[in-house]
């Protein structure tokens, strides 16, 4: 995947850049401390150690930001390709963000009317109980009321 090479590329060269000046990971965190980007101590190491290249890092979170600050503030020598790759990543990872997000709004605001709908319903589910509720206690004191008179029939039938 070139997505996959590209980070690749980019790790090898941020180690590069680290090697040629001879940055230590303090002197980075400082360094992107001074221009509002943050990476924690631990992911800086495991960016910077061997075989680093192969294992799977989340780019906008842990690679981009590394990236931003070293690569601007060393430029960057690997060519105007790899800057502008880099740059249609961001946009696309951007992008794809934005949709996300869109995407979520949407179902939050459908799930929204759903619970009120479910509400509206369960209230008049509930209102229909309390009523059949009232019905069945009618019919009941109906039918006690007849199974009375029946009886009184009955015992007056049985007194003649």
């Amino acid at each position: 995947m070139e997505i996959e090479k590209m980070k690749r590329r980019t790790i090898h060269r941020l180690k590069e850049i680290k090697a040629e000046q001879g940055l230590s990971i303090s002197q980075i965190m400082n360094m992107m401390e001074e221009r509002g980007q943050f990476v924690s101590e631990a992911t800086l190491k495991k960016i910077f150690q061997d075989g680093s290249e192969e294992k799977n890092f989340r780019y906008q979170d842990t690679i981009m930001p590394v990236a931003d600050v070293l690569l601007d503030l060393y430029g960057d020598k690997s060519g105007i390709d790899d800057c502008e790759a880099l740059r249609h990543i961001i946009r696309e990872k951007n992008k794809l963000i934005e949709l996300l997000m869109m995407k979520l709004e949407e179902q939050a605001k459908a799930h929204a009317e759903k619970e009120v709908v479910y509400a509206d319903r369960k209230a008049a589910f509930e209102k229909q109980i309390e009523q059949l509720g009232g019905q069945i206690a009618r019919y009941e004191k109906a039918i006690d009321r007849k199974d009375d008179l029946i009886e009184r029939l009955l015992d007056a039938t049985i007194k003649k």
